[in-house]
């Protein structure tokens, strides 16, 4: 078939006077070696950007000025292609392939010329002067001495030379957002629930101890299919109109999703065949609800929804393949804190993604016939039922075939989806960050942990600390941290993150903290959540507050002054603060006194300074 298209095409350049027929002619055959025993008409575009873009540079030993020859020579081969009925669609598809090509030798070329992208034997036989004149003896002998002269080379050199050659590590994207993992009790019940496992311990009800004969072809008997269909409600038909004809099924094998599920759970462990029977597998019993649940989706990932139910087809083995390695990554965003996705977002994410693999002559039919979105149905709706996802508000799709499933809604991740998700991610080349475990740590641990991430992050932060505790006593810890402060940032964290509880767990904490240094920034909660009126604990409220918080800004003197600035009667506050004996004192007078721009506030702030050393070196008198 190579030599018939590649004598045809030296036929056709010849009678249109082509510069170089030979060259163009071993160009195409490389190109059709290339793609090996692949159908001709079914080069897209992919096709033409792999050729060109990645084996070209790596593996073709010629200057890099003559890519723009390897582009013209490609498209010409695609135009011959296409005006001889070798493409699907005729002569359109090749014109533009052919534009493609051309339009190719700019990045082409700056490829060939950038040594990362040579291969071993290019970089070790590229430079070798005179090359393209001399006999392929002279050239076997001038290879041998290339290849000589790198094996005497130290082996740190040697390696230097090669390394770039083999397979890099992937780089990784990191996850903006910190991952918190959930409460064990959550991931339990999320678990225990989920629709697979259930499917799972009904089938073992089904089956019974000894399990259950198979057909002398090892497939489920009709009668049991017809059971397990409707016992595990897989939505399989035994009857398929098309037009005014009806089609029964003849074997159960054509039950396709009663079929991925029985193969499911026998790749998860749960059933088995022996001898020519279907039986349970006993051991899957004695595993707890998670450990059921993660051997679950650990198949329905690693095998893939697609991959396993879908035609035996080139074509729809390299589709379901693409969709079936891409759900970790679109999976990932969903680990976010609060995260939301809908299933028309999901859906034209993986559409401009199977857009960019696949030419639009092979995609066009399925893309315009919604058989994507029964696709990422099929994966959803069995993450769904894993327990990993929780698909909400979604509404039945009827295929053109008479097929229901599901289409809309939002998709979030549960705790299960929290807990076994993340293990998956670095084989996908993505890293998150995740908080170190807070069941036993102490509050210093707990609000170091705070410190190091966005507040939008605290309260999945605070739920995983010490969860086994009261929110009761957990306030408690918290309240003793804060009274026993000597230093107003401990204090200012403690008091958010005490009022990060609800008001019954922390209104107790707060009212005790009225006699600690903190006792203000207490009054002004308890008045914020109308559990106090100013009247009864407004005398609280001192100058100590606003040290506090000043204290906070003292790396950043034009923020403090601006606040400072930004409260009622700053001469009265200045008069207040001199006689406030926290450590901080000082330290805000002092930038006040430097960085005030109003030269009298500004000396007012430095005479309180004087007169609070002063007075604190009398004890306070």
């Amino acid at each position: 078939m190579t030599s018939e298209l590649i004598k045809g095409f030296e036929h056709w350049l010849a009678e249109g006077l082509a510069p170089d027929v030979s060259a163009f002619a071993s160009h195409a055959q490389s190109f059709l070696e290339w793609r090996g025993d692949a159908q001709v008409q079914t080069i897209g575009e992919g096709d033409i950007r792999a050729f060109l873009l990645e084996w070209c540079p790596r593996h073709l030993s010629m200057p890099a000025e003559q890519s723009r020859e390897v582009c013209d020579a490609v498209g010409e081969f695609l135009r011959y292609l296409g005006e001889m009925g070798r493409l699907r669609g005729g002569p359109e598809p090749g014109r533009k392939l052919a534009t493609l090509a051309v339009s190719l030798a700019d990045a082409m070329q700056t490829k060939m010329a950038d040594p990362a992208n040579y291969g071993m034997a290019k970089s070790l036989f590229a430079g070798i002067d005179g090359a393209e004149d001399m006999t392929e003896q002279e050239l076997l002998a001038a290879m041998q001495r290339r290849v000589d002269e790198h094996n005497a080379l130290p082996f740190e050199q040697r390696k230097a030379l090669t390394d770039h050659v083999f397979d890099r590590a992937p780089s990784t994207v990191e996850l903006p957002f910190l991952h918190v993992p959930p409460p064990e009790a959550d991931v339990m019940a999320v678990a225990a629930g989920a629709a697979m496992p259930a499917k799972v311990r009904a089938l073992h009800d089904y089956l019974g101890e000894k399990g259950m004969a198979l057909t002398p072809k090892g497939n489920l008997k009709l009668a049991d299919g017809r059971a397990l269909v409707d016992l595990l409600d897989t939505g399989d038909d035994f009857e398929t109109t098309i037009g005014e004809k009806t089609f029964k099924t003849q074997s159960t094998t054509h039950l396709r999703q009663l079929m991925y599920l029985l193969v499911l759970f026998q790749e998860s462990g749960a059933v088995r065949h022996a001898g020519n029977r279907l039986v349970p597998v006993k051991a899957w019993s004695r595993k707890s609800p998670v450990a059921k649940a993660t051997s679950l989706f650990q198949t329905v990932i690693e095998f893939g929804v697609l991959s396993m139910m879908g035609p035996r087809m080139t074509f729809y083995d390299d589709l379901h393949g693409l969709l079936d390695e891409g759900v970790v990554l679109w999976l990932a965003g969903l680990l976010a804190p609060g995260a939301s996705t809908g299933f028309d977002d999901i859906a034209d994410l993986n559409e401009r993604i199977v857009r960019s693999q696949f030419s639009s002559e092979e995609v066009s039919y399925y893309l315009s016939e919604q058989h994507l979105a029964e696709d990422l149905s099929r994966i959803l709706d069995m993450l769904d039922a894993t327990g990993a996802i929780a698909w909400t508000d979604r509404g039945e799709s009827i295929s053109r075939w008479g097929r229901v499933y599901w289409t809309g809604g939002a998709i979030t991740m549960t705790a299960f989806g929290r807990h076994i998700l993340p293990n998956y991610l670095p084989d996908a080349g993505i890293t998150l960050r995740t908080v170190p475990d807070l069941t036993e740590a102490s509050v210093t641990e707990l609000i170091s942990a705070l410190d190091s991430q966005l507040a939008e992050q605290h309260s999945a932060i605070l739920a995983a600390w010490q969860p086994s505790l009261p929110a009761f006593e957990r306030a408690a810890l918290v309240a003793d941290v804060v009274a026993e402060a000597d230093d107003a940032g401990t204090r200012l964290v403690g008091m958010r993150l005490l009022g990060m509880f609800d008001p019954e767990a922390a209104e107790p904490h707060m009212r005790q903290l009225l006699d600690t240094a903190a006792a203000g920034h207490a009054a002004m909660w308890l008045i914020d959540h109308g559990l106090a009126d100013g009247d009864t604990v407004g005398a609280f409220i001192t100058p100590a507050v606003v040290i506090d918080i000043l204290s906070l800004l003292l790396d950043h003197p034009d923020a403090l002054c601006a606040q400072f600035l930004s409260g009622h009667n700053p001469e009265g506050l200045i008069d207040l603060f001199w006689r406030h004996p926290a450590p901080e004192t000082v330290a805000v007078l002092d930038v006040l006194g430097r960085y005030l721009p109003d030269r009298a506030l500004a000396k007012q702030a430095r005479k309180a300074a004087i007169k609070h050393r002063s007075w604190m070196a009398n004890n306070g008198h």
